[in-house]
This record gives C-alpha cells, structure tokens and sequence, in this order.
C-alpha cells in the first residue's frame, strides 16, 4: 500500500512540476528572496513583516525544541524576549510543488536566548497569489 501511495505521491509531483516549467525557478527566486526578508525581519524585531510572511497557523519548532504559534513567535519579537543580533542562511536550498514549498538551510543566529547554526526546513504555501510560512523545524547544527 505504502509503494502504491509513494508511487501516486511521485506521479502527481511530476505532473505539478511540469505544468509550471518555464516559472520554477522564478517562483523559487521568489521564495529566497521572501528568506531573506523573514530573516531581516527578525533582525529588525519588523512585526508587521513577520505577521506578514507567517502564515495563522504557523507554528515551529525552534532548535532549542521550544513548539511556538504564529502568536508566540511575534510576542516575542514584541516584548523583546526574543531577539536576532544576526541571521545568516547558507546553504539553502528551495523546491517548489505546486502551491506549496519546501526550504531547507543552514541559519547562523545569535540572540538573547539561543545562538549557533541550526539547519532548518520551513514550508511555504501560496494562497491567492501570496506565499506564507505554514511550518518550521530547526535543529542545532553543532
């Protein structure tokens, strides 16, 4: 059953795949580019732009295994709790499916709470022509 279902899974990811040829890599330039606006982002404490980029159910698990909403995500940009001195991605890699995307990456941050390099995977959708952040996990890379 698994075999089947995998079999599905890969012939519906070709078909999405090749019905967008001539724009895959433009929506993936998208998509880094959005990386490197959430990441200024955090380093600025830019609320709106975080509220921008997440989606409402966003939701993460930080490198330090701490599961965190949307919500809590930018309370803690607000009350200063959380906060980037830097955020540095290498290493990053952007496949799109579809509406959905997948980013996988190496972060160098440091903040108040946690610092070091993590590698990290986010998932982003599209919908009504905007791509947001739906989920988050990063673990520590040292």
């Amino acid at each position: 059953m698994r075999l089947i279902i995998s079999v599905i899974g890969a012939f519906l990811l070709m078909v999405a795949m090749a019905s967008h040829p001539q724009t895959l890599s433009q929506q993936e330039d998208v998509i880094k580019n959005l990386e490197g606006e959430r990441g200024k982002a955090q380093v600025r404490g830019d609320i709106a732009k975080l509220d921008e980029v997440l989606a409402p159910e966003f939701m993460e698990i930080n490198a330090a295994g701490q599961i965190r909403t949307k919500r809590e995500n930018i309370e803690g940009h607000q009350s200063g709790q959380v906060h980037w001195e830097k955020f540095d991605l290498d290493e990053l890699s952007v496949r799109v499916y579809g509406e959905t995307a997948v980013v996988s990456g190496k972060g160098t941050f440091a903040g108040r709470d946690l610092s070091g390099q993590s590698r990290y995977t986010r998932y982003y959708v599209r919908r009504q022509g905007r791509w947001q952040a739906i989920f988050q996990h990063s673990v520590p890379a040292n």
